[in-house]
């Protein structure tokens, strides 16, 4: 019978190990240990273009790094010139004053449809 239970990295069984400790079948550390190797640049979660900054590179020595949202774009205003997506606010009042969340998206689209000058 075939042992499905191995790891693709260590190559040993990983039947007994308990999935906390897994990445699908593989050993989380050796999972977290290749993912370290490969090192890619992050990339702005706006736009999308590579930034100067390995994943591995600690979050305060990053510029744009927005905790709990990701790398932003490292160069002021690059994405706000660039970028064909418009954006517009909504207070925080409205937000709050409209626990509804289908209330909320109709006063929403209102406010962007009365931003347009529809």
């Amino acid at each position: 019978m075939e042992n499905k239970f191995i790891c693709q990295y260590c190559g040993k069984d990983t039947s007994e190990v308990e999935y906390d400790y897994l990445s699908g079948v593989d050993h989380l550390g050796c999972a977290l240990e290749n993912e370290m190797k490969k090192d890619d640049y992050d990339h702005c979660v706006i736009c999308g273009k590579q930034s100067p900054y390995k994943r591995s590179t600690h979050i305060d020595l990053r510029v744009g790094y927005v905790e709990g949202g990701g790398q932003g774009c490292f160069e002021p205003h690059m994405c706000s010139q660039e970028r064909s997506r418009k954006l517009f606010t909504v207070s925080e009042e409205l937000v709050y004053s409209t626990p509804n969340d289908q209330e909320l998206g109709a006063k929403v689209r209102q406010l962007y449809w009365e931003s347009k000058n529809l």
